[in-house]
């Protein structure tokens, strides 16, 4: 297309001079506009069939070269040596200022060489009286007009190739980044997918570890209720202390695998600072006993009796520090001393608890590295007193959500005192709501008819033995379709349901026996007994429909209390639980 009206222009110069000199001439002038026509023609053919087949800059240079005759034959028949069109070189320059330095310099040089080369035809050939200081100034003229087109576009070529550098390095760095971020998904993705392993591990492994803890614990709460000879005494408390020391364990990393998720939660309630430390004390009186040390407690009287805060992280603070400081103390005594350090703010109670041993001391350079996570002091100490490194990462996790801090002063052989401090809320006891705890179990003021679903014969009788002292009576369902079936004939009281079943699970029965229930109208109270002891495991059993949660390891007063409790409001609600209309399938 340009191509074609600048071939045009130069057809209008040649024709308006023609018209103007030699107005006869009209055969000539028609030779010319034919010439430069099928020279437009030629080219257009040419670059339409070859374009693809040639480097891009090979056949433009071509044509930017033969450019150079059309124009010789226009100045030639406008003149020559007297045309006006002369300038038309510098044209051509001018235009290839926007490619390279290189290129302008090569056709400044190469439109004076044409010029010149057609003067010295016009001399030498057709022998024209041509005045060649005339001709010389001319070229100069050209050649000048050239090179400063050449170095004004010196900048735009450095300026372009800056440009071209900066766009490739732009595409380079674009093409990295969406590298990166591919790989940053795949990464992603498969740490998603390694952190839903884990989760998964820790949930069946609770699970598979906390079922026969379940039994273990209260096979040997129930034997130890019975008449034993002292020697059988102290083996079954040895069994319970272990399995004890097992459950914290697994406690501990479960808690861990928490706060790696960010999971881990303070749930506030009222309690009393001194019974929390009683009977926190009470469970690690008999290791301190054991190894014939003073186990002591100091409470300040400007600490109120009853605060608000998490009772049960609390005591999980406690019993690691006291129960480390019991463990490496061989001899002298472990003191707790609890302190008002003042007001947090104007509604909170900024506590200051301190447990002080006089055993084997932690060095200065240990003392910082204790509270990361699979970290000791002495890796001598893992053989000697074990444990899993994690207690110390847990309490510092635990104080963090609690407003705040933890630290040691220690010195080896003379002892340590690990401080901390927790932020609680003031609330002023109601009268006579305390009660004292009770140490046996009494039976229950209303008997209520149990339905246990539950698959392992070990937690079946573990589960039957508990509920039968405190005077309830219970039917075994190894599974929701005997559960269902048993709903069928009987009226209940509550459902004790294993969510981990086989044939039909604890999920599926209850879901089927709500459904039932909006036909009905009744509701039976159904308390979920499972492993399963992770984040969620609790919601997901009362999205289920389920009343209550109890996770294993079973605590005999626990699981009356829950029992009782929902069997009760639900007693409020309706005087008999409707039977539920289940269909023979």
């Amino acid at each position: 297309m340009l191509r074609g009206i600048g071939c045009l222009i130069l057809c209008v110069y040649v024709l308006v001079y023609d018209l103007i000199t030699t107005p006869s001439s009209w055969q000539e002038s028609l030779n010319f506009v034919l010439i430069a026509g099928a020279y437009c023609l030629g080219s257009w053919l040419l670059l339409r069939q070859a374009y693809a087949k040639f480097k891009k800059s090979d056949i433009a240079l071509f044509f930017l070269v033969t450019d150079l005759l059309l124009w010789l034959f226009a100045i030639y028949r406008t003149g020559g040596d007297r045309s006006f069109l002369f300038f038309l070189g510098i044209v051509r320059v001018a235009d290839q200022a926007y490619t390279t330095f290189k290129r302008v310099l090569v056709f400044a040089h190469l439109t004076v060489i044409a010029y010149a080369l057609l003067i010295l035809y016009l001399v030498v050939i057709e022998g024209r009286p041509v005045d060649l200081r005339l001709e010389f100034l001319k070229m100069l003229f050209i050649y000048g007009a050239n090179m400063y087109l050449a170095i004004t576009s010196r900048p735009a070529d450095v300026l372009r190739k800056r440009s071209r550098h900066a766009a490739r390095e732009a595409r380079r760095l674009n093409w990295q980044l969406i590298r990166n971020s591919k790989q940053l998904e795949e990464a992603r993705i498969r740490a998603e997918a390694a952190n839903q392993a884990k989760s998964e591990f820790l949930a069946n492994m609770s699970h598979e570890i906390r079922t026969p803890m379940n039994a273990i614990l209260g096979m040997t709460e129930l034997a130890l209720a019975s008449k034993l000879t002292p020697e059988q005494q102290r083996y079954l408390t040895t069994v319970q202390s272990s399995a004890n020391t097992l459950l914290q364990v697994l406690d501990d990393i479960l808690d861990f695998s928490k706060i790696e998720a960010g999971k881990l939660d303070i749930h506030p309630s009222s309690f009393n600072l001194r019974d929390t430390l009683n009977e926190t004390l009470e469970m690690l009186s008999p290791r301190a006993i054991e190894k014939n040390i003073e186990l002591a407690c100091k409470i300040s009287n400007r600490m109120p009796e009853q605060l608000v805060g998490d009772s049960n992280r609390l005591r999980q603070i406690l019993l690691n520090l006291v129960g480390n400081a019991i463990k490496f103390t061989d001899a002298g005594e472990v003191f707790v001393t609890v302190e008002r350090d003042g007001e947090a703010s104007s509604e909170a109670i900024l506590t200051h608890f301190v447990v002080t041993d006089t055993g084997i001391g932690i060095p200065s350079d240990k003392q910082r590295v204790i509270f990361d996570s699979f970290v000791q002091a002495d890796g001598s100490m893992t053989r000697r007193y074990g444990g899993t490194g994690l207690g110390l990462a847990i309490c510092s996790q635990l104080v963090q959500l609690m407003g705040g801090r933890i630290w040691v002063d220690s010195q080896v052989g003379r002892g340590s005192s690990f401080h901390f401090t927790a932020c609680f809320a003031a609330m002023q006891a109601p009268a006579g709501e305390q009660k004292p705890a009770e140490k046996t179990v009494r039976k229950a003021e209303r008997s209520l008819h149990v339905l246990l679903a539950e698959d392992n014969e070990v937690n079946q009788q573990l589960a039957s033995e508990l509920l039968q002292t405190r005077g309830h009576s219970v039917r075994i369902a190894q599974n929701g379709v005997e559960v269902l079936a048993a709903l069928a004939v009987e009226r209940f009281d509550a459902i004790l349901m294993d969510v981990q079943m086989p044939q039909m699970d604890g999920f599926q029965a209850t879901a089927i026996i709500r459904e039932k229930e909006k036909a009905t109208g009744g509701h039976i109270p159904i308390v979920a007994i499972t492993g399963y002891a992770m984040k969620g495991d609790r919601q997901r059993c009362f999205d289920a429909g389920m009343d209550a949660y109890l996770s294993k390891p079973i605590r005999s007063q626990e699981l009356f209390e829950i029992l009782e409790h929902c069997a009760s409001v639900n007693s409020l609600q309706k005087t008999y639980l409707a039977p539920l209309l289940l269909d023979n399938e």
